[in-house]
């Protein structure tokens, strides 16, 4: 009740229109306050702090959009742009490091996407999630008019909070790369998971080993085979739905190579230079005569891959943001050319906050198996509790009675990831930053954390190991569903283009 005497005082001094919602338990975040409600995500109002180099910027949108970072930096005309961490936050003096309502102040500059004010209300939280704030939209523009704020145009529909009478994305497509013999949580919780919540929500999903982007470093028939064959039963074990995606191997696909060849006269050489895979070689000492064309050529087979679906979305990392936009040039330069609106424009789907981009347990780099700094999910017991015995931690905190740095902090970030038990983990960051706890205890209770949220896909892991028939009639059934869009588009495109291919012959004779 303090905090609804001390909100009405806030509001009323304002002048302004609005209704307290007692949500009746404290929430962690509001999207799952919204939840609990059953209200719509659209009418979510999230606010968040991001660190450019003149300061700190506050920016308002929707709880069912994704913020494009890129586009914010052009439109701030920044060179560097991050969001603010809960700790630096603090620093700047708004109460336990969170950011809501009271946080609109004059003295920061405010943008405020513009649809936000495409829904007649606005639902936000205030000091914590007990209590929510409804104000309609004229009364936050009148608020926001006071204080001084942009109106942008700076966001994407987040397709894992749209609301069932309002989903735009309707087709979603998304590959992995076959080249490590197990999947570890950077791969689940960066795509894998997405992956899955994704197939509940749309109406079209597209997912496929791509083994034809393997080749450029896995060139051993066996190793291949054994990756793809371990890849779709680790999908299987952590929830794949053969019945609602499409999962397929890329070559049993023809089409994918088809488009590719004919996507390459529509991007100058010169693009490709610029692309990140192949500048990383270069600037790791490979020289041209190094460098295969497979590698080179990657990110117009990917284009293919993309386009052959015509996705509204595609699910990605932050570091594979440039492929889909080059996808994006490539039909944008196509349809030019034919002057046909044939190739939608995908949108990069990505994920923001800590599980876009799982940091390593090295705490320097991207997990990665070629690295050797992941955490398995289905390696032996033991080989895992290895894994997250040897985690970096805070490299200033000598002593068990030190106070410890949370923030940016891998074990803690994977905590937040796998750590079905939140009181444990707020516990645990407390005594940490008290100096109370030793690393040795924060991992053995990530480790037993690790165990119940993965106990049942090892399970299923196990029962299923060695299976190849199974992984190979999932792979069929999705590649024989993958086809029959796949060849309509090539058979469209052949069209456009000027080329009868052997079924248009086969139609005239």
């Amino acid at each position: 009740m303090n905090e609804n005497k001390k909100v009405k005082e806030f509001l009323d001094n304002l002048k302004i229109k609005y209704r307290i919602i007692d949500v009746s338990k404290e929430f962690s975040c509001l999207t799952d306050a919204l939840r609990f409600l059953n209200i719509k995500y659209r009418y979510g109002l999230k606010i968040l702090a991001y660190k450019i180099e003149r300061g700190i910027i506050l920016l308002l949108t929707r709880e069912d959009r994704s913020v494009d970072e890129k586009r914010l930096k052009q439109i701030l005309n920044v060179n560097f742009i991050e969001e603010a961490s809960n700790n630096e936050l603090l620093k700047l003096g708004f109460p336990n490091g969170k950011l809501n309502f009271f946080s609109l102040k004059s003295k920061f500059e405010i943008y405020v996407d513009s649809v936000v004010f495409d829904v007649g209300k606005i639902v936000t939280n205030l000091d914590s999630n007990r209590f929510l704030i409804e104000i309609e939209r004229e009364e936050l523009e009148r608020f926001l008019k006071d204080l001084g704020f942009r109106e942008i145009e700076v966001s994407f529909p987040n397709p894992l909070l749209q609301d069932s009478d309002n989903i735009n994305i309707k087709t979603v497509l998304s590959g992995i790369t076959p080249s490590g013999k197990a999947l570890h949580i950077g791969n689940y919780y960066g795509a894998v998971k997405p992956q899955m919540e994704l197939q509940k929500v749309v109406d079209r999903s597209y997912y496929f080993v791509a083994d034809l982007h393997a080749l450029t470093t896995v060139q051993k028939k066996e190793e291949l085979e054994e990756c793809i064959i371990n890849n779709i039963l680790d999908f299987i074990a952590l929830g794949l739905d053969p019945n609602k995606s499409a999962y397929f191997r890329q070559s049993d696909v023809p089409a994918h190579c088809q488009l590719a060849i004919v996507l390459a006269n529509y991007i100058p050489f010169s693009f490709l230079k610029r692309m990140h895979a192949f500048k990383d070689k270069l600037e790791k000492g490979a020289t041209y005569d190094q460098i295969n064309m497979g590698l080179f050529n990657y990110p117009i087979l990917m284009a293919a891959d993309i386009l052959l679906y015509k996705p509204d979305g595609v699910p990605v990392g932050e570091d594979q943001r440039q492929h889909v936009e080059l996808s994006r040039d490539i039909a944008e330069r196509f349809n030019d050319t034919y002057g046909k609106d044939f190739f939608p424009l995908p949108e990069p789907l990505i994920q923001s906050g800590f599980s876009a981009k799982v940091i390593g347990t090295d705490g320097k780099r991207k997990m990665s198996k070629s690295l050797g700094n992941v955490i398995g999910i289905f390696e032996e017991e033991e080989i895992i509790k290895q894994q997250i015995m040897s985690c970096y931690t805070d490299p200033n905190r000598i002593r068990a009675t030190d106070p410890g740095n949370v923030e940016g902090n891998p074990i803690f970030i994977y905590h937040d990831l796998i750590n079905d038990d939140k009181d444990e983990v707020c516990d645990l960051k407390r005594r940490y930053e008290e100096g109370k706890v030793g690393d040795v205890e924060v991992k053995e209770k990530l480790f037993k954390a690790h165990m119940r949220t993965f106990s049942s896909a090892r399970e299923k892991r196990r029962k299923i190991a060695g299976n190849k028939d199974l992984a190979k009639d999932i792979l069929c059934e999705g590649a024989k569903k993958a086809r029959e869009v796949a060849e309509k588009s090539i058979d469209e495109v052949y069209e456009i283009i000027g080329i009868e291919n052997e079924m248009s012959c086969r139609k005239m004779y």
